[in-house]
């Protein structure tokens, strides 16, 4: 029945949408000629450090969750439990409880994990995916030690489209549908996408777990179904104001597959996830020549349903999970950016949210109210330097931080080139999830918020080689200390339990190099990027035991990210190439334990061609992933597919 539903909704979108298009595609569109835009990455004016994914990026991985994404092209780490699994995001030596993902400017990490599942967030849902380093994070919210994922669901690339269709085939039965429609008309506009993904998931792989050692084996309960659609109704009030309505609705259904230590155990086990949300948010905008002013509101809605049953021959029930959560989250912001005289921009803003969960492994509804407020100021004090001092404050039920600031400098010293230098410093505070509070049995509600104290320096250099050939250089030196780090322990009654125990000294360096532009026909992109992150606990209990030195759990030391885009008119392709070093998967070194696992390269490959019919365009791709069949765990005794292929077809009109 759930999924006759979702047809049903599908088929009643598409013949809606349809029908109006017919009234409205002759008269109301514009049909303009495609520009390509050549750009560095990086805002030399800022002075924090913030990146953007490029589009030919994501247009390579525009069927792919945004986990996806940033594992083939940021040097952040992903933990990825296998395709369609259980994925989160780290930066800088930092847990995924310290990776915030705002979509609209909201907090979307799950009130009770504190995290954010990655493989349930479809990259076409999203024009705008960017990354906001260390300090760079308070300009848009508290907690995020290690960074921000950015995301934006506004439609304007796809304006211009009234349809666009596109649907990927590959290995595994996995099939990949979206469909967007957009339609205009004088002061209104809509847009809709709709989304489906769905794999058997059933690749082969080496177990390297159990004897004998590598038997080759096929993966089975892997497979998954995802399946949401987004609306964005915008209507122009006058020259100055905007009203926009976006609901984001998704369901997810999965399998989750046994690990590789348990394929051959028995126990007949049935594990599965069920997932829906909906986010929905309404915005007043407010353009002045000098002023901006924006008031959102918004409401989440979170529905998860866990279920694990292992059973004997006679199909006797041994063990039973069945983990029912749902979340409720209102929201309301405020926010205000003044541009004034002489290059001084003054933005505030201030946020209340209220969160409710009914979760059966708590006692009882638990409730959670947040009081968030900044106040940034940023000038250009010279012609070379930008000076820019932020204060943000949080109140909550758990715990009231006063002040969290940041200070930011850009630096350009030398008038005739693109050089600039940052230094900013920071002070930022995460509180505890409510898992952490308030899980039966183990929670801890004397939890202490995590404290880090940030300081990072870096460059960007901008050059032109000649007119049509641009190189983008820029490099991070960082340290961050994290003081009261949440870790769960077992305790004495065989549960685990989280406490303030560990203080983490992270710091390393990023360098990046980025090159584009077009020799005699041939147009090309290339992006490197490097990462050296170091990452330990340096707390009197760590010392004691003799794990000071060791790197942290599943925080890679080296990665590098890097691909090369080449488009010949109508023919493009791409390579892309990505390198994660060995990751310690435990504290003990003895060889009875597997204590790291190791680093692996990994090489994906498309070719495609673009046609033109008249005033559409059909786009027509062929890739490769893991081209030379590399046998991997992102994590350990969770398989990973070798070479696989997909086939893209996509349309627009």
């Amino acid at each position: 029945m759930f999924r006759c539903l979702k047809y049903q909704l599908l088929i009643f979108i598409i013949v809606f949408a349809i029908g109006s298009l017919r009234s409205q595609l002759i008269y109301d569109t514009l049909q303009l000629n495609e520009l390509e835009i050549i750009s560095s990455q990086y805002d030399l004016n800022s002075t924090t450090k913030t990146t953007t994914i490029d589009s030919i990026a994501r247009k390579e991985l525009n069927l792919s969750d945004i986990g996806e994404l940033l594992s083939a092209y940021t040097p952040v780490f992903v933990k990825s439990y296998g395709k369609g699994s259980l994925s989160t995001v780290s930066f800088r030596g930092t847990g995924a409880s310290h990776t915030k993902v705002l979509w609209e400017g909201f907090n979307i990490n799950s009130p009770m994990l504190g995290q954010t599942d990655f493989s349930l967030l479809p990259g076409v849902f999203f024009d705008k995916v960017e990354l906001l380093y260390g300090g760079s994070s308070l300009s848009e919210s508290s907690g995020a030690l290690g960074g921000i994922i950015s995301l934006t669901s506004n439609g304007t690339h796809q304006r211009n489209n009234p349809i666009a269709f596109e649907q990927t085939v590959g290995s595994y039965n996995t099939y990949l549908t979206s469909l967007g429609i957009n339609l205009g008309k004088s002061k209104l506009y809509s847009g809709t996408r709709i989304f489906r993904q769905s794999s058997s998931n059933n690749f082969q792989y080496n177990n390297n777990a159990i004897l004998p050692y590598g038997k080759k084996m096929m993966q089975t309960n892997a497979d998954f179904i995802n399946f949401g659609f987004t609306h964005q109704l915008s209507y122009q009030l006058n020259d100055k104001q905007s009203l926009t309505l976006i609901t984001w609705n998704q369901w997810n259904n999965r399998d989750i597959p046994t690990i590789m230590t348990n394929v051959e155990k028995g126990g007949n086990q049935t594990e599965l996830q069920d997932d829906f949300f909906s986010k929905n948010i309404l915005k007043w905008e407010v353009n002045n020549v000098n002023t901006k002013l924006e008031l959102v509101g918004a409401y989440f809605y979170d529905n998860l349903v866990y279920y694990l049953r292992t059973s004997d021959s006679l199909d006797a029930t041994i063990s039973q999970i069945n983990s029912r959560n749902t979340i409720d989250s209102y929201s309301l912001a405020g926010n205000i950016t003044n541009e004034l005289k002489n290059g001084l921009i003054i933005k505030s803003g201030i946020k209340v949210c209220h969160e409710r969960v009914n979760s059966s492994n708590y006692l009882d509804t638990k409730q959670r109210s947040l009081l968030n407020a900044f106040v940034s100021v940023k000038k250009r004090l010279t012609s070379n330097v930008i000076a820019e001092a932020l204060i943000r404050s949080e109140i909550s039920d758990i715990a009231t931080i006063p002040i969290i600031p940041m200070i930011g400098i850009n630096y350009k010293p030398l008038s005739g080139h693109d050089l600039h230098l940052r230094l900013v410093l920071s002070r930022n505070q995460n509180t505890p999830s409510l898992n952490d509070l308030y899980w039966y049995p183990g929670g801890n509600e004397n939890l202490l918020p995590e404290i880090s104290t940030d300081s990072e320096f870096g460059l960007d250099y901008v050059f032109s080689i000649n007119k049509k050939n641009i190189i983008s250089l820029a490099g991070s030196i960082y340290a961050s200390s994290v003081k009261n780090w949440i870790i769960w322990l077992p305790g004495d009654y065989r549960y685990w339990s989280p406490d303030n125990i560990a203080n983490v000294y992270a710091r390393g360096v990023e360098l990046s190099l980025k090159t584009n532009g077009k020799i005699g026909s041939i147009s090309y992109n290339l992006f490197t990027e490097y990462a050296y992150t170091r990452s330990t606990n340096n707390s009197a209990d760590a010392k004691n035991d003799g794990t000071s030195d060791i790197q942290l759990l599943y925080v890679p030391i080296h990665s590098v990210v890097g691909y090369l885009n080449i488009n010949l008119k109508e023919y493009y392709a791409t390579w892309s190439i990505s390198y994660t070093d060995a990751r310690n998967t435990s504290y003990n070194s003895d060889d009875n334990y597997s204590f790291r696992l190791p680093g692996y390269t990994l090489n994906n490959m498309s070719l495609g061609k673009s046609f033109k019919i008249k005033k559409s365009k059909l786009d027509l791709r062929f890739k490769v992933n893991n081209i030379f069949n590399i046998d991997y765990q992102a994590v350990l005794w969770r398989a990973m597919p070798g070479r696989n292929y997909e086939l893209s077809l996509s349309f627009s009109m």
